[in-house]
């Protein structure tokens, strides 16, 4: 059997934003294709103020997105200039941990590029809403696991293989 290959990860380009429908919908499946443009186009917006956006995984540039990760940059009064990630999505079961750790090199690479001191992942263990519910609980039935790890500037995460 063959290897297959880490996937690939980029930021979020204009192109993916509908590819990434599918993915989403996995985690959000309240939001509409039309909604999701939307947010998907403000997230793909380039340049040196966009503090915010989404880093896509995917096992080639001719195949479509395996996984993703929001990512924004905040303050933190324990850990100073944050990334945080509030959500890592994954469409494969069984090569959720390969993609996930494909995206966080990137997400460290892109801390470092951002003067950040740490990297906080969140968790979410089960559907974050509801459809059916008129009010949108986060996690009403689930966990919320947050994890921060300081970047030490003289090394750098390496990648399980």
């Amino acid at each position: 059997m063959q290897a297959v290959p880490p996937p690939m990860v980029r930021r979020l380009d204009p192109a993916d934003v509908p590819l990434l429908y599918p993915l989403v919908r996995l985690s959000f499946p309240h939001l509409t294709l039309r909604e999701w443009v939307r947010i998907g186009r403000r997230l793909a917006r380039p340049g040196a103020r966009a503090r915010q956006g989404i880093l896509v995984a995917h096992y080639g540039n001719d195949r479509p997105p395996c996984g993703m990760a929001t990512f924004r940059r905040g303050f933190d009064l324990c850990s100073g200039d944050t990334l945080t990630s509030d959500y890592i999505i994954t469409l494969s079961y069984t090569r959720a941990q390969t993609i996930i750790d494909a995206l966080l090199p990137a997400m460290e690479t892109l801390a470092r590029e951002w003067g950040c001191d740490a990297i906080r992942t969140i968790t979410h263990s089960k559907p974050v809403a509801k459809p059916y519910s008129p009010v949108l609980k986060l996690c009403s039935s689930g966990n919320i696991t947050e994890r921060t790890v300081r970047l030490d500037h003289n090394t750098q995460i390496v990648p399980r293989s």
